[in-house]
């Protein structure tokens, strides 16, 4: 028979018995003209469905015939759809290389043998033809081929390689229910799929951009709603994807891979330097080299803050390695791009970077809601400054007598400052991260120099009483549109003598406080949730202040408790950070720790390892490997930045179990 007859037969043909005529030897002689597309004709029971799709039944439920029966009506369809959309590319395109066509009859005749055996075990198990609603999704996915290529791309790429998922984990569930004949069909289909998917892959590498690697010319090549997450099931095939020819490299990358099927991903963004963006007011802002370093560092670790539906920014790209240490730990893996570029053609959620700056404006630029991330409001609500004034008027209304005095100023002049650092107190520059752009003491020449371009280019310098300080810890909301905020948490962190973040404490941290400590954080214990409490005071107090500047999200409130001669002094707001933060992330770590483990999270400066970032962790983990229990983090380490890129800083969470009879 001829190719061309043999897709007329299966396109046009109106009943089942009709695209299952054998063809037997095929020729490819008369060609003919190239014909438009035309939507399959279809018996009546086979008809595409506009309404709800039948949902997948529960492995163990394929021990029902019914439902067993309505599942292999699904696997049908998709075979008679497979059959459809390959007698349309031959239909199509009649220029197309010979060898593809042939191959593309031979694989009509293989399919042709799976749809009839499905529909005669359907049958066996009671269930008949139009029992089920069918949908196009298939058609419509391939309906904007240009040609061969975008037949590999789609079906033998795409969903034969998806199919060697479905087959195998399927064929698994029915063995395990006893079906062995149903077994042993998927089987026999899962080998054929091998091939296909090898012959896909084989016309791929011929035919790709040769300036392209495979991975990137088959991401590339797929659009909307196609992307490699239609590639795969939930459980990964990698045997029969080996057999089928794929690197390892793919293998991973097909393994990891995640994209929203749904809702448009949100699109997270790590700009870690983003006081001095805001500072600045304007795009155009530099980071030094070190704050570049790490921004590459630890773009990655925006994944925890992040869904599975979600993208995350990261020039360097995370290994496969660490992704999937991640995944086992239990945290949900987001899709990784390295700039925004490869969102430009695609439909985007809520816009979500560290800090919403100028310059995070202008790099998500391209994307829709970029212009509103900044507006002039927004940089005073990052200045030091306001936070102290928001400061004093909080502990007006609070009252409270354990808590810090109103005490600080805010300098507008040399001679201020100079009398304030003459006191010994603190001097702030308004827009800097913790640790940085500060001085303490009277101030030497260097220290008036750098006063003065504080003055200058800030226009104040904030100052406050030096304090000794036994405990630094975050309250952490959400500012919600209206004004009201919505209470994420609460978070330990350390710092350096200077006050430069090293990390926190993830997870139960009050029980290794101080006694003295514990009870006056809880008031010796009349109040065990004073300090959750007193941060949902400081949030409802911010909210609205913050949105009368534009902030809307993440925002993190520093707080710390200090010794003075009367006891302890806790301070509810020392500064004010309308941004995601490391203590929000840490948050993350919370409900994934086991009650009984104490953990720390650092950021470890590579420089001090003594070796390689990744030297230095495999050995780490070799020494500790990450155990979890009931699926919580039990003892172990984690790395949650890529040992193998990190240059500059690596996130290490460190768990330690406690006996099993512990209660602190």
């Amino acid at each position: 028979m001829e190719l061309r007859e043999f897709a007329e037969q299966v396109l046009h043909g109106g009943t089942l018995g009709e695209k299952l005529v054998a063809p037997g030897t095929l020729f490819d002689d008369a060609r003919g003209a190239a014909a438009p597309l035309r939507e399959p004709s279809r018996p009546p029971a086979l008809r595409f469905s506009t309404g709800d799709r039948d949902p997948l039944p529960a492995p163990a439920a394929v021990a029902d015939p019914h439902a067993a029966g309505r599942l292999l009506h699904r696997f049908a369809n998709h075979e008679l759809l497979a059959l459809e959309i390959m007698a349309s590319t031959l239909l199509r395109f009649p220029d197309a290389p010979a060898g593809f066509r042939l191959g593309l009859g031979r694989t009509m005749i293989e399919e042709q043998r799976h749809l009839a055996a499905y529909l005669r075990r359907m049958g066996e198990l009671g269930v008949e033809l139009g029992e089920v609603p069918v949908n196009d999704f298939f058609w419509r996915a391939t309906a904007s081929n240009a040609g061969p290529m975008d037949y590999v791309l789609r079906v033998a790429l795409t969903f034969e390689q998806a199919n060697l998922d479905f087959t195998r984990t399927w064929g698994g569930h029915f063995a395990a229910v006893g079906d062995d004949a149903t077994a042993a069909l998927l089987d026999e289909v899962y080998a054929d799929e091998i091939g296909h998917v090898r012959g896909g892959l084989a016309l791929f590498r011929r035919w790709k951009d040769p300036a392209l690697g495979e991975w990137e010319a088959f991401e590339r090549g797929l659009e909307m709603p196609l992307s490699p997450a239609r590639a795969r099931g939930q459980e990964v095939d990698r045997a029969g994807r080996l057999a089928a020819g794929f690197t390892l490299e793919w293998i991973d990358r097909i393994e990891l891979f995640t994209r929203s099927r749904g809702r448009p991903p949100r699109v997270f963004l790590f700009n870690p330097d983003s006081e001095a963006e805001a500072a600045r007011g304007r795009p155009g802002h530099r980071p030094d080299p070190a704050t570049a370093l790490l921004a590459d560092d630890l773009a990655p670790t925006m994944a925890l803050l992040a869904a599975r539906e979600d993208v995350v920014i990261t020039p360097v790209m995370p290994s496969p390695a660490w992704q999937r240490s991640l995944a086992a730990a239990g945290f949900a893996l987001p899709e990784f791009v390295r700039d925004v570029g490869a969102l430009a053609d695609r439909q985007v959620g809520e816009l979500r970077p560290w800090a919403p700056t100028p310059d995070a404006a202008a790099r998500l630029a391209p994307l829709a809601g970029a212009a509103s991330l900044w507006t002039p409001p927004r940089r005073a609500a990052s200045s030091k400054l306001v936070a102290l004034a928001w400061r004093a008027e909080l502990l007006g209304q609070l009252g409270d007598a354990e808590l810090a005095p109103p005490e600080g100023e805010a300098c507008a002049t040399l001679a201020a400052s100079e009398a304030c650092a003459g006191r010994g107190w603190l001097l702030k520059a308004p827009f800097s991260t913790a640790g940085r752009a500060r001085r303490r003491g009277p101030l030497d020449d260097a220290g008036r120099a750098w006063a003065a371009r504080v003055l200058r280019e800030q226009g104040g310098l904030r100052a406050e009483p030096w304090r000794e300080r036994v405990l630094d810890f975050s309250f952490h909301f959400d500012v919600l549109p209206g004004g009201t905020a919505r209470f994420a948490g609460l978070c330990r962190f350390f710092t350096t003598a200077a006050g430069q973040f090293t990390g926190t404490r993830p997870g139960r941290w009050f029980g290794d406080l101080d006694s003295s400590l514990a009870r006056f954080l809880s008031q010796d214990g009349r109040a065990p949730r004073r300090l959750r409490e007193l941060g949902e005071r400081v949030a409802a107090f911010l909210a609205p202040r913050l949105t009368a500047l534009d902030v809307l999200g993440p925002v993190g409130v520093d707080a710390f408790v200090y010794r003075d001669e009367g006891g302890f002094r806790l301070d509810p707001l020392v500064e004010v950070n309308p941004r995601a933060t490391m203590g929000r992330v840490s948050l993350a770590f919370d409900p994934r720790i086991h009650p009984l483990t104490r953990a720390r999270w650092e950021l470890l400066p590579v420089k001090k390892l003594g070796a390689s970032a990744a030297e230095w962790f495999a050995a780490r983990s070799a020494e500790a490997p990450l155990e979890l229990e009931r699926g919580l983090l039990r003892r172990g380490v984690l790395a949650t930045n890529d040992p193998g890129t990190a240059r500059a800083v690596l996130g290490v969470l460190t768990l330690e179990a406690e006996p099993a009879h512990a209660s602190s």
